[in-house]
């Protein structure tokens, strides 16, 4: 190896079982994946991190091995985190998507995640790329509102439910109460320097909403759409309202489908590099 800073960790097990999940050192009930581009050995110059946040389904590493090809052409970093059903024993599986879950701030661990891996590489990266399809996806977009000056970009694909930047409703369909909540205002500012992505398929119109025995039902959900199509425009339009530089693809040919919208994905990002 020559690049310098791998060479001083070449028995760190991230190197020797590179396709692993590792857990987290500072919480190791969470844990992540990743994937090196192999241009990495020779020089960390230009290297790029995006990561790719999974769905309820907990598809990390599938998410993972997705962007590979992408990732070894662009020189990017592929940081993959897993966040578990259950955490707290509950059994519940949507924790994450709302950033805050008991004591756990799911924003504080993915910037903890990415602190370890820049202390393991020795690179720095002030800012990253973020993806997230369905339950990501809530995550994605909750993430973009709290850490704007973290990201490059954030795409944001087929969120069951949305967040508007609206002071009339309380979180989790609106704004009003985020500061209170979350300890810092959405910095519309900040936001604006961030390209987005908005996607979803063209098929992907089931109808449901959050029944009253969910954790994240919220009366009155209706209002962002019938499915993940509408809900995904009144996002749109939302952004747009507020002076957000946000793009919509709808996927032709698609339902519900994360992984065959990796290649929108990457469409979206080569378009920025080549900017």
């Amino acid at each position: 190896m020559r690049n310098p800073d791998l060479d001083m960790h070449r028995r760190d097990p991230r190197l020797r079982f590179p396709k692993a999940q590792f857990a987290y050192p500072a919480d190791p009930r969470f844990s992540y994946c990743m994937h090196l581009p192999p241009a990495l050995i020779e020089s960390a110059d230009g290297v790029r991190l995006l990561v790719a946040m999974h769905g309820s389904a907990r598809g990390a590493m599938a998410y993972r091995d997705a962007f590979a090809e992408f990732a070894n052409r662009n020189r990017y970093i592929v940081l993959a985190p897993l966040f578990p059903v259950g955490v707290l024993g509950d059994s519940n599986p949507d924790g994450y998507k709302y950033i805050a879950e008991g004591a756990i701030r799911y924003d504080e661990v993915l910037l903890g995640m990415v602190a370890d891996l820049e202390q393991f590489l020795g690179i720095r990266f002030p800012t990253f790329d973020l993806f997230g399809f369905s339950g990501g996806a809530h995550f994605a977009h909750r993430f973009y509102y709290l850490h704007p000056d973290r990201l490059s970009s954030v795409a944001v694909g087929a969120p069951g439910g949305v967040t508007l930047l609206d002071d009339t409703r309380d979180f989790w369909m609106g704004t009003r109460d985020f500061a209170e909540r979350f300890g810092k205002p959405v910095d519309l500012v900040a936001m604006r320097q961030v390209r987005s992505l908005l996607l979803v398929g063209e098929l992907d119109t089931q109808e449901f909403v959050y029944p009253p025995e969910f954790s994240s039902h919220v009366a009155g959900m209706e209002a962002l759409g019938r499915n993940r199509v509408e809900r995904n425009a009144t996002l749109y339009r939302n952004w747009h309202e507020h002076g957000l530089p946000a793009e919509r693809v709808i996927v032709p040919g698609i339902a519900h489908e994360g992984l065959r919208a990796v290649p929108t994905v990457e469409t979206f990002l080569e378009a920025a590099i080549a900017r």
